[in-house]
């Protein structure tokens, strides 16, 4: 069964940042076909991630019941094996194209896009999957911690629910609307929060070997050459390109992972006012200037790639 049913609600109305068309000039099904050598090649320079991600990814589609071209037919997608769990159904729908399937392609890039969006963007997301973001009734909800914890007993998902409720439920109706999902979110301790909503293609384990040992995580993986940023000192214009990436998600995420305290953090927005990149720049100076010669790629590297933010971490990637 498909592993990834709480970590992928994050889809939502935001699919179109991810399915493509089949009949699109970009598609890789356009110039490729699962009987090709490039299948797997292709698909890892499409969507710049690693050749290892892209096999991983590829037996899980086939083990869900990919045909011979490479997609999930509608036929697959209402079988028992898909259809049965409505959860899985719902993220599933999420990923098709025009012509109800699913592209090798398009599922790559939905696991991408859920790994590497900010907090809030989640948050807002899943809360889209839950009730088709409508406001959630609280016998909708309980039913929803049902499936998702399915080894508590049915007082304890009660208890759970009324302690949400009682908490989130502003207007006091029964339901829960976006605005008070997301606070409810946000207003977790940030390791927790970000802890619970974060997804990785490959366990920790798994990427920190792939990113040590394999080269083709660059999309110019024909053309590798080591990286001078990994194990040198990042020049500051390496650091401004990074906050460029940065500085509209969680910069104040990787702040906190760079050892920055939360005074730290308040004292460069004083410095900095009216302007996240100017914040996240700061931020990327500061940590360079205090760490000295400790200040390596390599850990730069790793700390915004374990935070999700890849485009980030590709401009520091061996």
């Amino acid at each position: 069964m498909i592993d990834f049913k709480t970590t992928v609600l994050t889809m939502g109305v935001y699919s179109s940042s991810f399915v493509i068309e089949p009949s699109s000039e970009l598609a890789v099904c356009g110039f490729s076909h699962p009987s090709k050598a490039n299948w797997v090649t292709a698909h890892a320079i499409a969507t710049e991630l690693s050749i290892a991600e892209v096999e991983r990814l590829w037996l899980r589609f086939q083990q869900m019941g990919a045909n011979k071209d490479g997609f999930l037919t509608q036929e697959t997608l209402a079988s028992s094996k898909l259809n049965s769990d409505v959860f899985i159904k719902n993220i599933l729908k999420y990923f098709k194209s025009s012509d109800g399937k699913i592209s090798f392609e398009s599922f790559l890039r939905a696991l991408k896009w859920s790994e590497s969006q900010e907090l809030e963007v989640k948050a807002k997301a899943i809360f889209q999957m839950l009730n088709s973001g409508n406001p959630i009734p609280r016998d909708i909800f309980q039913k929803i911690l049902s499936k998702v914890y399915s080894t508590e007993s049915e007082y304890e998902i009660y208890r759970i629910t009324d302690i949400l409720y009682n908490s989130l439920d502003s207007s006091k109706k029964g339901l829960i609307d976006e605005k008070d999902f997301v606070k409810a979110v946000l207003g977790l301790p940030r390791p927790k929060a970000q802890n619970i909503l974060s997804f990785h293609i490959l366990s920790d384990h798994m990427r920190d070997n792939v990113h040590k040992n394999l080269p083709e995580f660059s999309s110019q993986a024909a053309f590798y050459t080591p990286s001078p940023q990994v194990s040198q000192i990042p020049s500051d214009n390496i650091l401004r390109e990074v906050a460029e990436k940065i500085h509209r998600k969680d910069w104040e995420l990787v702040a906190n992972r760079l050892s920055f305290f939360s005074e730290d953090i308040e004292h460069i927005k004083i410095n900095n006012p009216n302007s996240s990149f100017n914040q996240a720049y700061r931020m990327l100076l500061d940590w360079k200037h205090r760490e000295g010669e400790n200040a390596k790629g390599s850990v730069l590297e790793k700390i915004l790639r374990n935070a999700g933010m890849i485009e980030a971490s590709l401009l520091l990637a061996p």
